[in-house]
């Protein structure tokens, strides 16, 4: 549910004047896998891909 507040929010760009909190931004990185790796700022995966997919908007 965040993740639709947080798109929301971004559109009138101050999401901080409806008390919701910044989206988080992760490290990304592939592995030997070649996987695609999440990683928070204090080295926790928070997600990993092992099959990858385009995206259209």
């Amino acid at each position: 549910m965040l993740a639709r507040t947080w798109s929301i929010a971004a559109n009138y760009r101050t999401p901080e004047d409806f008390d919701i909190p910044h989206a988080p931004r992760f490290h990304s990185e592939m592995t030997d896998e070649e996987a695609l790796r999440f990683v928070s700022s204090d080295g926790t995966v928070v997600l990993e891909a092992s099959v990858t997919s385009s995206v259209n908007r």
